[in-house]
């Protein structure tokens, strides 16, 4: 069985290849455009298409997650997908002449997407508890689902209040002037570890009118009402104390709901999709709270749309076994060749990759743009395209943020860890594969990757996944005692996640990076220490 599945319109459009269930081709729009949240797939699908290798001829279904362009798939019942997608139905079956010719295709409504990829993660275990909590979804903000018998049950649609789900991050950025961009959510969060919840805040956070989302008119009369409060002025202790008290509603009224059907500790496996799921203090929390692993895709926001459509349509449409997936499936790994020529062609000398020389580089205190193998779907730096600093060099965290990527001065930075050393410094403590949960972090550990509340973003890795940069933390720490590496994504500024090493060079060539490492390959600096 070949699938064929795409996220073709809105934001962080996407396409992926299953064969046999089995994922092998992957590719976000932005990632070939450069363009953030790029919702053009054209490009996506030619490239998929070219680079898999794929005959048309030999698709047997297509899978589309909605709202779709029917310009590109042609569906033969259009109507009839409309009507079952505002109905409220999981999907609808019917056929699309994407490829030129009629090809079984099935319609996969947003939430139920993103419902699929998380129970995917969790292993579609038997009555795991599926949370789809984002900004704006086909037909809700908030959705619960449960694995039942084999099937994926919508349980509850929009059970979360304006404060517990993404549209009220979006409508406090866009309170403080962040604008309207799907990443402004993830930049307010950050302001939240400055602040402390106040009920004065709390109160008038919970007298916000229940229609808010829904009524155009009630929206702009509670911006016009909560900008003129002092309790929401846009001075940055204001805004930090603001943020920090919706974080404490948000949290609570998630944890209430997940509790409800979970029990505490929960009794059945928990998972979450949705960019709320990005939501690392809520994440950390919940899975305190609830006492129990939690299952989140590392593409849990739109880019993992076109995964999660395929998963659904092979698992809980076909009865087919879906395998796990790596977080590494974006594209394919570059060629050493275009790797040499696409350093040499910056001016840069590629010579191959020596990792006690990459150590050195960092030991002293430099800067390594680290790209290997295939790209990591979804938006963090989950270590094949990063940028790498030591946290404990004084003035890292602003070199590596403000002045590379010109992020703003109160955004934290994340750390990546070898998962045995992690195990000794965090006694206790879950794995963090993706990147998705903080932790606390002892003063003086990795000070440049400690946020101002005590926290961190940390990633977790094994030398069988990541043999590469594993060794590289091993040297590193071998030299300086240090077990971590601060790690951020490889993009400069307001663009996407480099994708090759010529992304890489655009973004940083001339810039103040020590050394470039391109899988086999690497090249120094102009001018590096």
């Amino acid at each position: 069985m070949k699938v064929l599945s795409l996220h073709s319109l809105g934001h962080d459009a996407g396409v992926s290849y299953f064969e046999d269930g089995a994922l092998r081709y992957s590719i976000e729009a932005e990632r070939l455009s450069r363009v953030k949240h790029d919702g053009r797939v054209d490009d996506a699908l030619r490239h998929v298409l070219r680079e898999a290798s794929i005959d048309p001829t030999q698709i047997d279904l297509i899978a589309v997650s909605t709202p779709f362009s029917h310009r590109l798939l042609g569906l033969g019942d259009l109507d009839g997908a409309l009507t079952a997608v505002d109905s409220g139905a999981l999907h609808h079956r019917t056929t699309s002449t994407l490829l030129g010719r009629p090809v079984d295709c099935v319609v996969v409504t947003h939430e139920v997407s993103h419902a699929a990829l998380a129970a995917h993660y969790a292993g579609h275990s038997e009555g795991c508890v599926v949370l789809v909590n984002e900004g704006r979804g086909q037909i809700t903000r908030s959705s619960l689902f449960r694995v039942e018998h084999g099937r994926l049950n919508w349980l509850e649609k929009d059970p979360l209040p304006w404060y517990g789900n993404g549209f009220g991050w979006s409508a406090l950025g866009y309170l403080f002037g962040f604008g309207k961009s799907p990443s402004v959510a993830g930049k307010v969060m950050a302001l939240g570890g400055y602040g402390r919840p106040r009920a004065d805040v709390r109160e008038l956070l919970l007298g916000v009118r229940g229609d808010v989302m829904a009524d155009p008119a009630a929206a702009q009369a509670t911006y016009d009402d909560l900008s003129g409060r002092p309790q929401f002025a846009r001075d940055f202790q204001t805004m930090a104390d603001v943020i920090a008290t919706f974080q404490e509603l948000f949290t609570e009224r998630v944890f209430e709901l997940l509790a409800r059907h979970t029990g505490v500790p929960a009794e059945v496996d928990v998972a979450l999709g949705g960019g709320c799921a990005l939501n690392i203090v809520a994440n950390a929390e919940l899975r305190a709270r609830l006492g129990r692993p939690i299952a989140i895709p590392p593409a849990c926001g739109d880019s993992g749309h076109s995964i999660g459509a395929g998963v659904y349509a092979l698992r809980y449409v076909l009865g087919q076994e879906v395998a796990p997936f790596s977080v590494y499936a974006l594209g394919q790994p570059e060629k050493a060749d275009d790797s040499a020529a696409a350093l040499a062609a910056a001016g840069l000398r590629p010579v191959p990759y020596d990792p006690g020389a990459a150590a050195r580089v960092l030991a002293r205190g430099g800067v390594i743009a680290f790209l290997e193998g295939a790209g990591e779907t979804g938006p963090r730096a989950l270590g094949h395209r990063s940028l790498l600093g030591d946290p404990t060099a004084e003035g890292m965290r602003k070199r590596l943020s403000e002045d590379l990527k010109r992020r703003e001065w109160f955004r934290p930075l994340g750390a990546v860890i070898r998962d045995d050393r992690f195990a000794e410094l965090f006694p206790g403590q879950e794995l963090s594969p993706y990147m998705l949960f903080n932790y606390d972090v002892r003063e003086g550990l990795f000070p440049e990757a400690r946020h101002i509340d005590g926290t961190s973003r940390l990633q977790t890795l094994t030398g069988a996944d990541h043999p590469r940069l594993y060794h590289l933390l091993g040297e590193f720490e071998q030299m300086t005692g240090v077990a971590a590496l601060i790690n951020t994504s490889l993009n400069g500024p307001g663009r996407a996640i480099a994708q090759t090493s010529r992304h890489m060079i655009d973004d940083f060539g001339g810039q103040d990076i020590d050394l470039f490492v391109a899988d086999d390959v690497m090249a120094y600096g102009v001018g590096s220490r």
